[in-house]
């Protein structure tokens, strides 16, 4: 596994980014510009919403988060993983989505994870809705990986992918 590092301040930078669209409300899908938030992509999450049931499925993850994950979560619902998460941290992923959907506004938080060798870490997040039309329908998320210690920083995390049926295949 490679490093995780990221720079420090992801989640404040796209936080400006996404304000800076269209002075702090949720912006249109169509004005985010990869480009100008091109140091982040490695790190960004774009989730579309479903509503009936409400379900948060990844649409599109980036690089470096697939490594974190040590598989990418594209095509997955947040909800696939919450029955196997001791740590509950993709339950505070799930109401965080849910949240930003409901208010149009940014949610931020942390959640605990341990890596391979057991180290427990804190992981921030931070959540953005987007519009498509009138609708809030989509949110682009980032974690940020930076406070790690160098030495624990490429450990990644040990979950295992319940859509995997061999048991020696991490998520």
């Amino acid at each position: 596994m490679g490093s995780f590092r990221q720079s420090a301040g992801g989640v404040e930078a796209l936080h400006a980014y996404w304000q800076a669209l269209a002075g702090g409300h949720a912006p249109q899908r169509s004005q985010i510009e990869p480009a100008d938030i091109k140091k982040l992509l490695p790190y960004l999450y774009i989730v579309k919403y479903e509503t009936d049931p409400f379900r948060v499925l990844y649409i599109l993850t980036g690089t470096e988060a697939d490594r974190w994950n040590d598989f990418s979560l594209t095509g997955r619902y947040v909800d696939e993983f919450v029955a196997a998460d001791k740590y509950g941290a993709n339950k505070i992923l799930e109401d965080s989505y849910r949240r930003a959907y409901e208010t149009g506004q940014p949610v931020f938080g942390t959640y605990t994870w341990p890596t391979r060798a057991g180290y427990m870490l804190e992981v921030k997040f931070g959540m953005f809705p987007l519009r498509v039309g009138e609708q809030i329908a989509q949110c682009l998320a980032i974690e940020d990986y930076s406070n790690f210690p160098p030495e624990i920083a490429g450990d990644g995390i040990p979950f295992k992918d319940p859509g995997k049926s061999r048991p020696d295949e991490r998520g």
